[in-house]
This record gives C-alpha cells, sequence and structure tokens, in this order.
C-alpha cells in the first residue's frame, strides 16, 4: 500500500464525549487519501474504546498508539503521532474539534500549488459549548496579516525573517497548531516537535515552523470548527508563581532556539524583542 498524501493527527485524553464526532467530521472528508493517528495519553474513560468502534469505517486508515504515561498536555502525544506518520503532510486537529469537509483538500491543494512547508489559515468555526447542554455558532476571525485585504486567494508569506517577527510580537499569526497543514519531511530534517511541557508547547512549536519555513502560506479559507468548553484544562486557575515558572521555562527554550540561528545572532534587537515577547505572554 502506498503512502497516503495527508496524515491526520489526533492527541486525546478522556474525550469520549467527544473523538467519535471528531472522527465521523474526518470520514465525512471529500479528499480521502489520507490516514488517522489518534495517540492516546493514558485515558481513564472509554476514549479508545469509542475510536475503536469506528476503526473499521476506515478500511484501514486509522491507526491507534499510547503513550506509557500520562503527559499531562497535547505536545507528546503530537510527537507520537508525528514519529508514526508515513502522509507527505501533516495535520493536528484537537479531539474536541472537527474538520469541514473541504479542509484536507484545500489544504493539499494549496499545499502542493505553493510547495509550502508550512499552510496557515486565517478563519475557523467555533462551537462555544455550555456545560454541554447548548452550542451556538460562529465565525472566528483568527489572528491575521494587517496587510490583509480580503483576499480570497492563497499568498506566501514574505521570506523576510525580521517583517515575520515584527509580525509574530504584533500577534498577527496565531499559535495554535491545529489550523496548519506542515510539510512532513520539513518538521523532519528540521527536527521540529513539540517541547515536554504542560503549557504553551504549542506556541513554541509554531514559532519555530515561522521561523524555519522557506515557504509559508497563508489561505483565507475555513478548515477547522473549534470546541470551547467551559471546562477545558486552559480555562483552569494557575496561580502566579506557576506563571512566572512556566514564563522562565518557555523564555528559556525560546532562547535556546533563536541562540541556533545566525540571523538572530546577528539580529540582536530582533531576539531580545521575541524573548520580551514570549516572557510577557506568560507573566501575571
Amino acid at each position: 500500500m502506498s503512502a497516503p498524501k495527508v496524515s491526520v493527527i489526533i492527541p486525546m485524553y478522556n474525550a469520549e464525549k467527544f473523538i467519535r464526532q471528531c472522527l465521523i467530521s474526518v470520514l465525512a472528508s471529500k479528499f480521502t487519501d489520507y490516514e488517522v493517528i489518534v495517540v492516546d495519553d493514558c485515558s481513564t474513560d472509554s476514549s479508545v474504546a469509542e475510536v475503536e468502534k469506528l476503526s473499521e469505517h476506515f478500511n484501514g486508515r486509522l491507526k491507534i498508539f499510547s503513550t506509557q504515561t500520562n503527559s499531562g498536555g497535547a505536545g507528546i502525544p503530537r510527537n507520537v503521532g508525528i514519529k508514526h506518520a508515513s502522509g507527505k503532510y501533516l495535520t493536528f486537529v484537537d479531539n474536541d474539534d472537527m474538520i469541514l469537509p473541504n479542509a484536507l483538500g484545500d489544504f493539499f491543494d494549496a499545499a502542493e500549488k505553493f510547495q509550502a512547508d508550512v499552510v496557515h489559515t486565517v478563519k475557523a468555526f467555533v462551537f462555544y459549548d455550555a456545560n454541554g447542554k447548548t452550542f451556538s455558532r460562529a465565525d472566528l476571525q483568527l489572528q491575521s496579516d494587517s496587510s490583509d485585504d480580503g483576499s480570497q486567494t492563497p499568498r506566501l508569506e514574505t521570506s523576510n525573517l525580521r517583517k515575520r517577527m515584527t509580525d509574530y510580537v504584533a500577534e498577527k499569526y496565531f499559535w495554535l497548531p491545529w489550523g496548519k497543514f506542515y510539510r512532513r519531511d520539513f518538521l523532519l530534517e528540521n527536527k521540529l516537535d513539540f517541547p515536554q511541557t504542560k503549557f504553551s508547547e504549542d506556541m513554541v512549536f509554531c514559532f519555530k515552523c515561522l521561523c524555519l519555513a522557506k515557504n509559508y502560506l497563508r489561505v483565507p479559507f475555513a478548515a477547522n470548527i473549534h470546541r470551547i468548553r467551559n471546562d477545558s484544562a486552559s480555562k483552569h486557575a494557575i496561580d502566579a508563581q506557576a506563571l512566572t515558572d512556566i514564563a522562565a521555562k518557555v523564555t528559556d527554550l525560546v532562547d535556546e532556539f533563536t541562540g541556533k540561528l545566525d540571523f538572530f545572532l546577528k539580529n540582536p534587537d530582533v531576539r531580545r524583542d521575541v524573548l520580551r515577547f514570549f516572557f510577557d505572554k506568560h507573566s501575571v
């Protein structure tokens, strides 16, 4: 069997209420040359059983892996998914989110046309989940380039890294890993994976991708349906000391990464601004 064109990686933890809907959205994709890799992070509910119930509908395109111990975050499960993926491109879907029927095909076509390392959508749909009882649907405009003129065509970002970094610290890139498409060889060649932290591993990963991608493509279409839950781990309160520790850890990771790139060594002002941005973003 030849390798699929796309690997859909879904990190999973205690998602028995949502994982079925997530997987069905993938099954509804008009683009069918894909594999699905679900990585269970030691769930304590029936999440794995829910995935197994749908396995036969994927005709061998669904694989389930597990972490050895619960990691407490989505980064390590995503790394397991990257390790086992065989698609030319990868995309991440949260276990309580969904993708639109055209998403994989639109992503793939855009990536192929522009030979993109990363494809970055600027739009999504969002469900607001009020304790699992009611849902409302609204457009979610993700942070986008200030030069966005409403064009309905994909466009490559500037290769000028100073400009990219200026836009980044101005929060003109959203830093979640979903809503993006990644060329697998780009990730492997640059040894890009998620750091082993419980918080902001997605922000560090996406920042590295932005720095290293030769062809970074923005597309105007929505690909994901993002669920906002009141019981989400990200909604839980974090005390001041914990925030300070997170700020220090994340800043250290970015400092280590930027310290290995000639651009940042030759442009210490940009490096300083980026480090300050990461620290301030995680401070009280």
